[in-house]
C-alpha cells in the first residue's frame, strides 16, 4: 500500500476530491491529502503526481 511521503495517509483513503475531468486515458481525478498536498490520479494506475503541503504545514522527518 502506498502513502503520502509527507504525512504517511494512506493514498487508498482519498482525503478530498477537488475536481474529476474525464481524459482519453480514462478518468483524471484531483485530489488533497489530508496533509494538503494536492494529488493527481488516473484511474487504473493510482497517484500519477502530488505536490509539496502548502507553508507551515508539519512534514514527516
Amino acid at each position: 500500500m502506498s502513502t503520502c511521503p509527507f504525512c504517511g495517509w494512506p493514498d487508498s483513503d482519498v482525503y478530498e476530491i477537488v475536481s474529476r475531468h474525464r481524459t482519453p486515458e480514462g478518468e483524471t481525478v484531483w485530489t488533497r491529502c489530508a496533509c494538503g498536498s494536492l494529488q493527481v490520479r488516473v484511474t487504473g494506475a493510482g497517484v500519477v503526481t502530488r505536490g509539496r503541503p502548502g507553508a507551515g504545514v508539519c512534514q514527516r522527518s
